[in-house]
């Protein structure tokens, strides 16, 4: 029974130092009143084993396709934008060679015949020809032929010649109609008939209602007191400049030359009974702007043509005219 005693007193002392140790270790871990201000829960401090090191800390790892996705996002897979394919309008920017042609297309150097203000380009360096007239040249290097198909013909061809260097006649620009007079052609002109007389024939004058258009023959530029004279008398087939108390009737037949437009917007004077002036054996001959229609016995061509032959026309060339029937 003492030894039964015994063991129940030493359990119970056992158990008394176990709660003893309880009731100390739960002190230790459980704040105070005083320790946490007031109002505040303060979470219960998370205790790491001593044991177990920090590297030892379990972290996520990435799956395959999560590291994927990151490394894709550092480094960006080239895309087609990246690196621009050329295309037709990047590559024009340099574009290559065109291949040269063997034989170059011709540049214009001067303006066509249309343009009267630029004589067309010649040479007098190849053989020339004979010209359609046989009338004498004189001493000119510079002549126009009128030709007609018969001397009742009204019109006719007018074509310019240079004289060649080597013998014969080179043509110069195209050839041109022209309008002859009303009564054909003749050998002897004469103030009853409108007929132009054949031969051959220096010209030396030139004048217009207008400026001179560039020509180097003696010009002038006409005035309302200008008239050709063809009345009989020592001013027979000449030019004179007067308003009043003249000399001549101021009217029919001499010619008001500065209202005689378009016919003398530009002429030039043909040379026929001048030296000396005969009457009645033609007068007031020219060569001028034409009206479309047979004259009284002048030569008329289109004003463009014209400008360009008197451009052409110089005294140093001694210029003449020859017309016949050819």
């Amino acid at each position: 029974m003492r030894f039964g005693r015994i063991l129940s007193t030493g359990a119970a002392a056992a158990a008394v130092v176990v709660i003893a140790a309880t009731v100390l270790a739960a002190e230790r871990t459980t704040p105070t009143a005083a320790d946490e201000p007031s109002g505040a829960l303060t979470p219960p401090s998370l205790s790491i084993p001593a044991q177990l090191p920090v590297s030892a800390t379990p972290t996520a790892t990435p799956t395959a396709s999560a590291r994927a996705s990151r490394t894709a996002a550092r480094t960006p897979t080239p895309t087609k934008s990246a690196t621009p394919t050329p295309t037709k309008s990047s590559t024009s920017a340099t574009p290559a060679p065109a291949a040269s042609p063997s034989h170059p297309k011709p540049i214009a150097t001067h303006s066509t015949a249309s343009h009267a203000s630029t004589p067309p380009t010649h040479s007098t360096s190849g053989h020339g020809q004979s010209l359609p007239l046989g009338y004498s040249t004189g001493s000119a290097t510079r002549v126009l032929t009128y030709v007609a198909r018969s001397y009742s013909s009204t019109s006719g061809t007018l074509q310019a010649w240079s004289k060649s260097a080597s013998g014969g006649w080179v043509k110069y620009g195209p050839a041109i109609h022209a309008w002859g007079g009303s009564d054909g052609l003749t050998t002897h002109m004469s103030e009853s008939r409108s007929a132009t007389q054949v031969g051959s024939f220096s010209m030396t004058q030139s004048f217009g209602y207008y400026s001179n258009p560039g020509t180097s023959l003696p010009y002038f530029k006409t005035q309302p007191d200008d008239w050709w004279i063809s009345q009989k008398g020592r001013l027979y087939n000449t030019h004179q400049r007067c308003s009043s108390h003249c000399s001549f009737t101021l009217g029919s037949p001499n010619e008001h030359l500065y209202y005689e437009t378009p016919d003398y917007n530009y002429a030039v004077v043909i040379n026929i009974n001048t030296s000396p002036a005969v009457y009645p054996d033609g007068s007031a001959v020219f060569l001028h702007v034409t009206e479309g229609k047979p004259t009284a016995g002048c030569i008329s061509i289109p004003q463009s043509n014209l400008v360009t032959i008197m451009k052409w026309l110089t005294p140093s060339t001694h210029p003449r005219i020859l017309i016949g029937v050819g």
